[in-house]
């Protein structure tokens, strides 16, 4: 099996799956800003076995993207063959199962972070999906999850419980999210575990991800946890650059601060991508990364009210062309 992960130079800086936003124009960006590895927005294994259409549509992508991992999830064990069989058929570099969305869509029908409480059902997923392919498989999780739904004194189940579950199984990486299934996206994140974590873990690469408070923050995170890289979420929002600036603060302890005049060129750029692949209907998705790209700006405000209103890309050049 070859395994890109281990080609990789460390620190490695990655984007994770999230929802309505990593697209393919969205991972063009992030690649061109320098993100050693993309996702796609997670599919469903339900879909992709039942060859869903517009299941497929999400999996586009361009070759300049690679290595792209298609992010799947599901808590059918038997639909994970199939599923990961065409991932790898479509030529994605990585196949990576998602054990740790929080969404009500996935973890309240007992998927994604919810399927811990479910550890034989999580290896045989895991057991499948790398019986299936010869691409790497990887993972994603959390810290930890409530062993009961409402009530914390019963215990939590963790991701350590999770790494010896599935010690036997050949994993080529790991990332984990260092905030619980009841506390998603606020609050500390627990440096402490996810250090645990990354000693336990010492078969493929490991990557700690939530814990983006600065650009600073992230050089002694990674020095802290001894991880492998970090992978960034939402943070991202408007700031694709961030790969940049990481990687330049590591190797130089110097970054250099995005000027407007980048800004906009990279929302312009953007939305012509997003137009390109998802056509007038799909644009309207273009909004709100416009928003996030004109946040803090000082006529933010203008900004906006004019930005949600736009449906092509010429229409985005127009309005920064005013500013």
């Amino acid at each position: 099996m070859s395994n890109f992960w281990q080609k990789l130079n460390k620190p490695i800086i990655t984007a994770t799956p999230m929802a309505g936003i990593t697209d393919t124009a969205w991972r063009q960006l992030c690649k061109k800003w320098g993100a050693d590895v993309v996702y796609t927005e997670f599919v469903s294994v339900d879909a992709l076995f039942y060859d869903s259409k517009k299941t497929l549509q999400m999996l586009a992508y361009k070759a300049s993207e690679q290595p792209v991992i298609a992010q799947i999830f599901g808590k059918r064990s038997e639909l994970y063959p199939k599923a990961a069989k065409l991932i790898e058929q479509l030529g994605f570099a990585g196949v990576d199962i998602n054990f740790g969305c929080p969404a009500k869509k996935v973890a309240g029908h007992g998927g994604g972070i919810c399927l811990l409480r479910d550890m034989e059902t999580v290896k045989k997923i895991v057991a499948n999906t790398i019986e299936a392919v010869t691409i790497p498989v990887s993972i994603k999780s959390r810290i930890s999850l409530n062993a009961i739904i409402g009530a914390p004194e019963k215990g939590k189940i963790t991701a350590l419980d999770l790494l010896d579950a599935l010690k036997e199984y050949p994993l080529s990486a790991v990332i984990i999210h260092g905030r619980t299934y009841e506390t998603p996206f606020t609050g500390p994140v627990d440096l402490e575990m996810l250090k645990k974590l990354r000693e336990k873990f010492t078969q493929g690469i490991f990557l700690i991800n939530g814990s983006f408070q600065s650009i600073e923050s992230v050089v002694a995170d990674l020095a802290y946890t001894k991880a492998d890289g970090i992978a960034l979420a939402r943070s991202l929002y408007g700031q694709p650059w961030l790969f940049k600036q990481i990687k330049d603060y590591i190797q130089t302890g110097h970054y250099t601060e995005i000027t407007w005049p980048e800004i906009k060129a990279t929302a312009i750029e953007h939305a012509h991508l997003l137009y390109e692949s998802k056509g007038p209907k799909g644009f309207q998705e273009m909004r709100k990364h416009l928003l996030f790209y004109v946040k803090g700006h000082p006529q933010a405000a203008e900004l906006r009210y004019n930005l949600v209103r736009v449906t092509t890309p010429i229409e985005v050049e127009k309005i920064f062309a005013e500013i």
